[in-house]
């Protein structure tokens, strides 16, 4: 037990030291081009963090085309990973420090991360995604990215840039460096936790949460560390940002790879509460365009409430 805890606190160390690489090349790379690192957090950021849930997503479609259905797992993962980050991990983040957004951004990004989970629901509620209804989930992704893009005039902005094309190309490099040992990091925490979970007897439910909770690990340590470091901003488009990115294009590319199964519970219940709790996290946020101690406060409550029902009444 003494290695696996060893492995758990260099884990820790890697999400620390990742987490301040992803931070400050962002703020970096917002700075030299001009853009809000809200914009830097929804869209590079917010890809980076997601990477588990598309690889995990991407495993489960290969498996399930291999004739292993994995469905469960694909499904499982985006509604757990998201419920989480607009309840838990946001609530963690402004109860730091005040978290504030624009009300162009929350009318624009707000607006599409409620709009992601309806299609999702939409491509699932007939109990199978088929192939082409991922492609179109990941299509609607492509689609908002290059709407960002115009908006933001980002082209012309890098034109303007003083930063360098080598350099800019570097910051993003380093964004993706620094993700990367955040995800080694989780991985060390996860998988040791479960070790010494179940070497101590401990129930697989509480097991099951805690590897839930694992994929969420990325966007918790950067949004954290950006909250500690005055940029609230780029917290807070790193979790908006990945719960768009996760429902169309994590999923959308584990069922474009092959079809996905979901189960009446997952539609009756998973769904529902997913729902609600991103649109009482967006009235949190429409309410004066920040999220205090006491609104994060519920937002926490909200998962916990979750997370009691999952275990001892659904």
């Amino acid at each position: 037990m003494i290695i696996e805890i060893s492995l758990i606190l260099l884990g820790i160390v890697g999400l620390w030291i990742g987490s301040e690489i992803v931070v400050e090349s962002s703020k970096k790379l917002a700075r030299s081009i001009g853009i809000s690192e809200f914009i830097i957090g929804i869209t590079i950021t917010s890809i980076g963090t997601s990477l588990p849930e598309i690889s995990t997503n991407l495993a489960a479609g290969f498996s399930t085309a291999a004739g292993i259905d994995a469905s469960g797992i694909a499904v499982g993962n985006i509604i757990g990973s998201n419920l989480s980050q607009i309840t838990l991990l946001l609530g963690i983040a402004g109860f730091i420090a005040t978290l504030t957004i624009s009300r162009r951004s929350l009318r624009r990004d707000g607006t599409m991360m409620f709009l992601a989970i309806i299609l999702m629901y939409l491509v699932c509620s007939d109990g199978y995604v088929a192939n082409l209804e991922g492609i179109f989930l990941v299509v609607c992704y492509l689609s908002y990215l290059c709407i960002i893009v115009v908006q933001e005039r980002v082209v012309e902005k890098l034109k303007r840039s003083r930063m360098s094309v080598r350099e800019t190309i570097l910051n993003v490099l380093c964004i993706f460096l620094g993700i990367f040992l955040i995800i080694l990091g989780a991985n060390s925490i996860v998988g040791n936790g479960v070790r010494v979970a179940t070497t101590m007897n401990i129930s697989e439910s509480l097991i099951g949460i805690f590897v839930g909770l694992g994929t969420g690990i990325p966007e918790l340590s950067v949004s954290v560390r950006a909250v500690a470091r005055h940029s609230g901003r780029l917290s807070l488009g790193n979790l908006i940002g990945s719960n768009i990115t996760d429902p169309l294009l994590s999923f959308g590319l584990g069922a474009s790879v092959a079809g996905v199964n979901v189960s009446r519970a997952v539609l009756e219940f998973d769904f529902a509460y997913w729902t609600l709790a991103t649109s009482i996290a967006l009235l949190l946020l429409f309410n004066h365009l920040n999220l205090n101690k006491k609104e994060s406060s519920i937002l926490i409550l909200l998962y916990l409430f979750f997370i009691y029902c999952r275990i001892f009444i659904i």
